[in-house]
Parts: C-alpha cells; structure tokens; sequence
C-alpha cells in the first residue's frame, strides 16, 4: 500500500508519517530522503545539492526528485511505502492520497515549541501564524506556476483530516483506518473548533441533537470556506450531537465560493450563505463548550 502525505505547515504530517512506519510497518520516503539518494548518485553532499537546488531558475532539481520519486513507486509495488513530499501525490500512482489541514495558530504553537532553531524564531503566535501563511502562499503559487495545480484543492485527495485537536497517535490510527477500506470515497473531517455556526443555538433543536448521538445515520454536513473560516451551513444539532458524545471530527462536504463569492452548490453568494455575527459564536461556545481559536470578525 502506498500513502502519499502532504497539507499545511505545521499539521504534524511529517511526524505521523514516521508514526506509520514505526506502529504499522511501512517504510517512508520524504523530500530529504530523495534528495540524499540524488546527491549519493551525483557524487555530492546534500548540502551541495541544497545550494544547487537554490539556485535552479529552471527547476531542474525538482524535476530529479520528482523523477526519483516515480521510479521509487514503480520499483517497489506491493511494499508499504509512506510518501512524506508535498507533491508525491501528484506523481506516485495508486496512492491513498491525505491532505492534513489545522487550525493557523495551533500550527504556529507547535512550530514555536519544536524549537527549530533561528531561522524559525518568533516573538509571538500572531507572528508565527503570519509566517506560515506567507511561506504556504509563496509554496502553493510555487507548484502552481511548476505543476499547473492547485495544492489546496480538497478535490486532489481521498482523505482531507483536520490534526487541530488529534494526538499524532490519533491522526496516525486514523488515517490508517481509512486507508484499510475497500472503497476510498473522497472525504473530508474537521475538527468541530473550525466549524462556524450560522445561525443561533436558540434556533437548533436540543431534542433532535440528543437523539442524534446514538443514529448510525453519519452524511457529511455541508460546509462554505471563506476567508480561512469554516462555516456550518446545515446540520449545527449533529455537530451538537457529537461534541457531546466527545467525537473529535466532522464528515463535510466543503464548498468554495468563487473570486465574486458566488457558491455555485446554493446558487447563492457567500453573503447570503453566512451570518456572520459574533453573538452566534458566544452563544454556540456556551452551548457546546468549545471554544474558537479566532472569531472570522476579528
């Protein structure tokens, strides 16, 4: 089995894919790792191979990982092999694709408490946060301008899972059991600290939200992503229903709105869609104890 990792800095994807090596038994191959194998058959350091990377206008060297990596998962099919590489999911063929998002500053906590050194210092979490938006753009405008994709469309994926509030363990356990299935359906899972509500609790039914916690019945919850938020367009008493039940994840189907804010699922603009009103937020936070990282209006 193959499984290609890749998502946002931060996530934690790098650590669960050594997790499923050394509690399942596959073997990884990361970024590192290719470029340790091209430098080995060129004769020169990694380091070498780093200063000539910097400097490739012509991105010959991404080409050479990218190759390496194909040749890599033609070699050894029927092995278990993780992909820790932000476009082995581009290039290895029959891969369980993940995607692993997280909140902006949970990512920017785990990065100030790695200790990465100088070049990852910073005097505060609004300012971690701010560097990891930045260098995601520039790497995401990056592979864009090399590959022709889109990294951050969900539609890329089998699996897109929201780390915000998993262990690595968890993360690991899960992904696992969802790349064991028989039929990898695209599917997304977000922590419910992501998940916006747009409409009051007063306006949810208690009653339907209680007797939800024991349905077998589980259809992804429609979503809209604006500005970096989630927001709940359907289904606020199931995410009622299963924060009680201490659930750590949503099922979704997550609609974008387009560059005027038209969504074309509800033939609707953005506007129309989510009520943006921080009385919602309070009102869900006391209701259902969880508490927002960041509030969409700050």
């Amino acid at each position: 089995m193959y499984i290609t990792i890749t998502g946002e800095l931060g996530s934690g994807k790098s650590t669960v894919a050594q997790l499923l090596c050394d509690k399942y038994g596959f073997t990884k191959y990361s970024t590192g790792t290719i470029q340790r194998e091209i430098a080995k058959e060129k004769g020169i350091t990694t380091l070498e191979l780093n200063q000539l990377m910097s400097n490739d206008v012509n991105n010959e060297y991404d080409a050479m990982i990218d190759n390496k990596t194909i040749e890599i998962s033609r070699k050894n099919i029927g092995k278990d092999i993780v992909y820790d590489s932000r476009m082995a999911w581009h290039f290895v063929e029959e891969s369980f694709k993940v995607y692993v998002t997280v909140d902006i500053h949970v990512a920017a906590n785990r990065v100030i408490m790695a200790d990465r050194g100088q070049e990852e210092h910073y005097d505060s979490l609004e300012e971690a946060a701010k560097s990891l938006i930045k260098r995601k753009q520039l790497e995401d405008s990056r592979f864009a301008q090399i590959y022709s994709v889109n990294t951050t469309d969900f539609d890329n994926y089998d699996l897109i899972v929201d780390s915000t509030v998993l262990s690595p363990d968890e993360l690991a356990q899960f992904i696992m059991e969802k790349a064991k299935e028989e039929n990898h359906e695209h599917e997304v899972f977000l922590s419910p600290q992501r998940l916006y509500p747009t409409k009051s609790i007063k306006d949810i039914n208690s009653e339907s939200a209680d007797g939800l916690q024991n349905s077998e019945a589980d259809k992804p919850i429609d979503i809209v992503a604006c500005g970096g938020f989630y927001y709940m367009i359907n289904g606020h008493d199931k995410v009622c229903a299963k924060i009680k039940s201490g659930e750590k994840l949503i099922s979704a189907n997550v609609y974008n709105a387009d560059e005027k804010g038209w969504v074309e699922k509800y033939g609707k603009n953005v506007d129309e869609l989510v009520k943006m009103s921080d009385t919602y937020y309070h009102e869900w936070e006391e209701h259902t104890g969880v508490k927002f990282l960041a509030y969409p209006y700050s």
